[in-house]
Formats: structure tokens, C-alpha cells, sequence
């Protein structure tokens, strides 16, 4: 059965890393060729907006996301989520999975757009589509699912971290060899708390403990940012730093956020 991801995500596409597994019950999906049924349908929930730099660079985080993981003969598309357009049921009858991106509101948050969203997950999941969430939509994920999100005790995480992969990933992604430690970026300070019941841990880190989870075959959550890019990342800091914001502490290269304002800054025109 195909992966509730697209295969170039577990066919280590992702070059800055990817970024939980134990009784989850598995559901046979029909493997569907792009000869057979045009290669799958598929859209972005975009929970955040465009940053000029990504705009400019990328032409916007769908196309990010579409690089990473669209393959040959399927069809995508966005939904704004941030801004309320989600898919009709007419529409949402003829996708064969959704990714949720990241944002900067919280996954906890009780704003409608954000509750509107929720509902929509919980419903096509118990349809049987596919769903991959990342950032804040790993969180938002988790919480449809019946876990729970919330701030971390640690701060922020911002930076090319290192997660380990549990023995449940290395058994999702045989034949590969996991490697012991991956690197992915990072750009939070929420995470996910509880996981929902029969959902399986695939990575954790030294500062979050899920980074990575699976419920089944249908959803699946990551916490870092697979779709950045070093320079991504960078235009995100260079401008925080210009802003005095940003911290950066050589020693250890990582980044600390200087000013709780930093993130209505990011809000405005970050997607993370």
C-alpha cells in the first residue's frame, strides 16, 4: 500500500532530513499507478501566508511543497485554510489526500478558520484520504486525532536540528537503512503533547519529543520543515536579525528569539 505521503518523501528527496509507531491499525490501501487513474489527486492546506522572499523566489509555498513532493501525473492544488477557502465536498470527493502546512497560529487556537480546519481533517480521515501534516500541521493533525498541542516547556527551536528515528520508522521505511540521526529545520515553539490513541512516535529530538508520528497508513505528522530550504530559513532570520529580534548565539550556532513580538512579525508574512 502507498504511504500516507507521497513516495519521494520516504524516498529521501528531502535534503535537509525528515523529519511516533506501536499497535497502530493498519489500513490496505490499493497501491493507484498514474496509468491507472492519472497519478492521484492532491492539495496544500496552506495555513499561513507567502513571505515576499519565498513569492519571489519560488513563486510561493505551494510551489515548495509541490517540488518536494508531487510526483509524475498527479494533480495539485492550494486552499488558502488561513483565510477560510477550504474544499467543497464536491471537491474534497475527488482528492486523494491533503498536506497541511505550517502557520504561525497556534494548532490550540480556537479561531474559526483553525476550528473549520479541524473539522475538515477529522472528516476526511474518517473518509479514508490521506493526510500529512507539517509544523503546524503535524500539531493541528495530532489535535483532530483526539491528541493534544500546546507551547513547549523548552522554547523555541529554531535551526537545523538532529532527530532520531524510533525502530518503528526504520520498519515503515525498509528497505531503506535509517540512519541514526537526521537533520531537518526547525522553526517552533509549539508541540505536540499527547499523541492521539494507537498513534506511533517515528522521530524524536533532544528537545521535542514527537517529531514525527503515524496513525495507520492515513496520517502522518511531521514537526520540522522538510519543504525549507537553507536560504528559506535564512531569509526568515536575516530579516528577523535586521529587525533586532533574533539572537544568535555562536558557540552553539542557534537562534533565540529576543522579543515576544517576533512572531507577529513573522505572522504578517511567514509561513512557518
Amino acid at each position: 500500500p502507498r504511504p500516507p505521503i507521497p513516495r519521494s518523501l520516504g524516498r529521501g528527496r528531502v535534503a535537509m532530513g525528515m523529519g511516533p509507531l506501536e499497535n497502530a491499525a493498519a489500513v490496505e490501501v490499493p497501491v493507484v499507478t498514474a496509468a491507472a487513474a492519472g497519478g492521484g489527486s492532491y492539495a496544500l492546506l496552506q495555513c499561513g501566508e507567502d513571505s515576499a522572499y519565498v513569492r519571489d523566489a519560488y513563486g510561493g509555498y505551494f510551489e515548495v511543497f509541490r517540488a518536494l513532493l508531487a510526483e509524475d501525473g498527479e494533480r495539485w492544488r492550494v486552499y488558502r485554510a488561513v483565510r477560510g477557502e477550504l474544499p467543497s465536498d464536491e471537491e474534497v470527493a475527488g482528492i486523494d489526500g491533503f498536506v497541511i502546512s505550517g502557520s504561525c497560529s497556534d494548532a490550540h487556537g480556537d479561531e474559526p478558520w483553525i476550528l473549520a480546519l479541524v473539522d475538515l481533517i477529522r472528516r476526511q480521515l474518517a473518509a479514508g484520504k490521506r493526510v500529512l501534516g507539517v509544523c503546524f500541521g503535524h500539531q493541528i493533525l495530532c489535535r483532530a486525532l483526539g491528541g493534544k498541542t500546546g507551547r513547549s516547556c523548552k522554547g523555541w527551536d529554531i535551526g537545523v536540528s538532529c532527530i532520531h528515528p524510533t525502530a518503528a520508522a526504520a520498519r515503515l521505511f525498509a528497505p531503506l537503512k535509517m540512519p541514526v540521526h537526521l537533520p531537518i529545520i526547525e522553526f517552533h515553539q509549539d508541540e505536540v503533547w499527547e499523541l492521539p490513541a494507537h498513534a506511533e512516535v517515528l522521530a524524536r529530538s533532544d528537545k521535542t519529543g514527537v517529531e514525527m508520528f503515524r496513525l495507520g497508513d492515513r496520517a502522518m505528522g511531521v514537526q520540522g520543515h522538510p519543504e525549507y530550504s537553507k536560504d528559506i530559513l535564512m531569509s526568515i532570520a536575516d530579516r528577523l536579525l535586521r529587525q533586532n529580534l533574533l539572537l544568535v548565539n555562536l558557540q552553539t550556532n542557534s537562534f533565540f528569539l529576543s522579543a515576544a513580538s517576533a512572531i507577529d512579525l513573522l505572522c504578517h508574512s511567514e509561513n512557518q
